[in-house]
């Protein structure tokens, strides 16, 4: 709108007229008179420049005023017309009215008449104003409406800001309309769209972002900015942009929210313009139209980029992820189902969930899912499904309520399968019953299950109690919160190295007792391990025992030591007595001499094997029996007995002792299979080539038998008690040493009859391959 009224004054009279003019400028507000002589030159002026008011004469050469006045309504029907004539009629009067004429003035004297005559403008050019604006209101929100409408189709954000600008750029009448797009990486605008401006810019040309700025200024000051005069603004001095294209007023307003922009659009004339704030609101609702398409546009971006990283992360889980509608029907299932209930995802889809939950499991099933469809978010609800076999399928549910505008649209989630947790929890309950019976049986002990974070989950025995603490003390409890960091410290280290799968047995000492303590991993029916056991016993008493005992073994070590050397000088003297005794004379008595001699080594030699083997095997190693067992038979007179060995066996053992303890049975088969006479060494009864020794493999073990005269049922208890021997010139101490080693291996050696009548050793519980 122009700032001043412009008043068109047409009279022949060139002094009345100069006059007139200069009374309505003094006494008019605003008022800018410019004057014509006659009809034509009036018409060429209004071609020429905008008026607000046209004052005429009715009395001039060739045309009269309403004459004009036709010619004017023609071309500007609405524009303010005023007849000030000197010649008053009511035929003039009349037909100027039905003309179209806005106001009827006679001239007068006097300076009142020119007072009126300005008033009667100012009234006029108000009131065709305020029409004018109503209508161009009206024109404002019927575009507006036009814009709402295509942003609302779905039209791109290019086509709607080429046609916000040419819209805006109409209905305020400026040369040039802009939508600049901030570009925060470069800090300046990217001319989106426009009209006005050269070829070639839109698209192309960039605006500072600084506050000198338009553009700028109204981004840093959050606008809308008004500008009446670009030669005189002092608030900024540009852009080039607007200058080149000879910008002096305009609007512009920032596009979305201060705090986040997204741009401005801006509108510029190239006359000097003021406008309303009817007009500036005008801009602001084109501005807020495209900040709110921007913004659907974004989310729209936002909602179809989730929703591509939803079906990527759906493609590859390994639970299945499900939408369901608010009736309870998939709209979407990933892959996954398949492996968990064998359906395709196109089979569930568009069917209810019901379909795949048993009967006695819907009333929990419908409860969980209204509460997700009331908006409540589900985590971790179990439920039991029916797959396509028609077994049972226990799964974990987590699910929440997807909402728009503040009302549930559907429901997504994900179902995790949990059939071994829950098989493998159910174990885990059964062996915790089976450990509170262990525990219960076993009252010298402390019997502890722990889980993989290292808690006890059961606790109990005698041994709990003696150390003050409770069953309720440990469980829910680790090591570290019982016991010493250096106890819990090691503790937890074989609780984890059983958690990976490994056996372990150690011994700590714990308020002045020792504990030895066996670690082991616990698995299920699959071999997973699904947690460890711990059992403790106070092995105090057993330790003072042992070194008791080692004490024992020590001085009767140095005992038989002492027998050995004090025996053996009297044993050597004698034989060497029988040697000068033989070369004098020859007698049978040396020959029971030598036996008895011979014997008496004999029995130092097992003395002393008893005295110094220990209890304990420590160094074992894996060992083919048949090759030991051949070894073994070159090492012992046998006299012409047969050897048959029936084993293939590599069995676990101490090397040398195994060989002692294959030799004494060897030895012992026949020595008492033909027993030799107490006079005589050559007064045998019975040929060894008879005999047959034999050598064969047992599941956990092996046997010696041979086919000599046994050994009755009544005496198997004694054979292997030290001294006991039922031949002339045994010791009474190899099988004694056969249970010593079997014994310190951890087997076990029985007597039983053999296949043929002869005495049949059993040796068992060795770790055979």
């Amino acid at each position: 709108m122009h700032s001043q009224v412009r008043v068109l004054h047409v009279d022949d009279d060139p002094e009345f007229a100069e006059v007139a003019a200069t009374f309505l400028e003094r006494v008019g507000d605003g008022f800018s008179v410019e004057t014509a002589t006659n009809v034509s030159e009036g018409l060429a002026r209004l071609a020429e420049a905008a008026f607000d008011c046209v004052v005429s004469d009715y009395d001039m050469p060739r045309t009269n005023g309403i004459d004009f006045l036709e010619a004017v309504r023609t071309e500007y029907p609405d524009l303010p017309f005023v007849l000030f004539t000197g010649k008053g009629s009511e035929e003039v009067a009349s037909e100027a009215v039905s003309k179209g004429v806005s106001d009827y003035l006679q001239k007068g004297h006097g300076t009142e008449r020119y007072t009126l005559l300005a008033n009667r403008i100012q009234n006029l050019v108000a009131q065709h104003r305020a029409e004018a604006g109503l209508e161009s209101r009206i024109e404002q929100q019927s575009a507006l409406a036009a814009l709402g409408k295509s942003a609302l189709s779905g039209c791109g954000l290019q086509t709607l800001f080429e046609e916000a600008v040419e819209l805006v750029s109409d209905a305020l009448g400026t040369e040039c309309t802009n939508v600049l797009e901030y570009r925060s990486d470069t800090s300046d605008f990217l001319l989106r769209a426009g009209v006005g401006w050269q070829d070639g810019l839109v698209g192309a040309a960039a605006v500072e972002a600084g506050p000198e700025s338009q553009a700028g200024y109204t981004l840093q000051t959050g606008g809308p900015i008004v500008v009446e005069d670009l030669r005189t603004e002092d608030r900024f001095s540009g852009p080039p942009l607007l200058l080149d294209h000879g910008v002096v007023s305009g609007i512009s307003v920032v596009i979305g929210e201060t705090d986040d922009p997204w741009g401005v659009i801006g509108t510029h004339s190239t006359d000097q313009l003021t406008f309303t704030a009817d007009d500036v609101t005008f801009v602001q609702n084109v501005d807020n139209l495209l900040g709110n398409a921007i913004q659907r546009h974004r989310s729209e971006q936002r909602r179809r980029e989730s929703e591509r990283r939803f079906r990527e992360i759906a493609e590859v889980s390994p639970d299945t992820i499900f939408r369901l509608d608010i009736d309870g029907v998939f709209t979407f299932v990933s892959p996954a189902i398949e492996s968990l209930l064998g359906y395709s995802p196109e089979e569930l889809v568009d069917t209810p969930f019901r379909s795949y939950v048993p009967e006695e499991r819907l009333e929990a099933a419908f409860d969980g899912f209204s509460r997700v469809a009331a908006g409540e978010t589900v985590r971790e609800f179990e439920l039991r499904l029916t797959d396509v076999d028609g077994e049972s399928v226990y799964v974990e549910v987590s699910a929440s309520p997807v909402t728009h505008d503040g009302s549930v649209r559907f429901v997504q989630g994900l179902v995790r399968d949990v059939t071994n947790r829950t098989k493998r929890e159910r174990r885990l309950e059964r062996l915790k019953a089976q450990y509170e019976t262990l525990i219960e049986n076993l009252p010298e002990m402390g019997v502890f299950l722990f889980d993989r974070d290292c808690r006890y989950t059961v606790a109990g025995g005698g041994e709990i109690s003696a150390a003050g603490l409770t069953p309720a003390d440990f469980e829910g409890s680790t090591p570290h919160d019982l016991f010493s960091e250096a106890i819990a410290d090691e503790l937890e280290h074989y609780y984890r190295e059983a958690l990976d799968g490994h056996s372990h047995s150690f011994e700590q000492q714990y308020r002045g007792k020792h504990y030895r303590v066996q670690t082991v991993p616990v698995r299920d029916d699959n071999g997973e391990v699904i947690s460890g056991l711990a059992v403790s016993e106070d092995v105090t008493a057993r330790r003072e025992r042992q070194r008791t005992l080692e004490r024992q073994n020590e001085r009767l070590r140095e005992f038989a030591g002492v027998v050995s050397h004090d025996l053996r000088n009297p044993l050597n003297v004698a034989q060497g007595r029988l040697k000068l005794a033989r070369a004098e004379c020859d007698s049978e008595h040396l020959d029971n001499v030598a036996a008895a001699i011979e014997r008496s080594n004999r029995l130092i030699d097992d003395l002393l094997t008893l005295a110094s083997s220990g209890d304990e095997v420590t160094e074992t190693a894996s060992l083919d029996l048949g090759a030991v067992v051949d070894g073994c038979w070159q090492n012992v007179p046998t006299d012409g007995a047969t050897l048959v060995v029936r084993s293939e066996q590599t069995v676990v053992a101490d090397r040398g002792r195994l060989e002692q303890l294959l030799e004494n049975l060897v030895r012992n088969a026949v020595e008492h299979a033909f027993p030799q006479s107490e006079v005589s060494l050559d007064a045998a009864e019975g040929d060894a080539s008879d005999l047959t020794v034999t050598v064969g493999a047992l599941e956990d073990g092996f046997y010696v038998e041979d086919t000599g005269p046994g050994i009755p049922p009544e005496e198997r208890d004694d054979v292997f008690k030290g001294g006991y021997s039922t031949a002339a010139d045994g010791t009474g101490f190899g099988l004694r040493i056969v249970r010593q080693i079997a014994e310190a291996h951890g087997w076990t050696v029985t007597v039983a009859d053999g296949e043929h009548g002869g005495a049949r050793f059993e040796v068992r519980g060795i770790e055979t391959t």
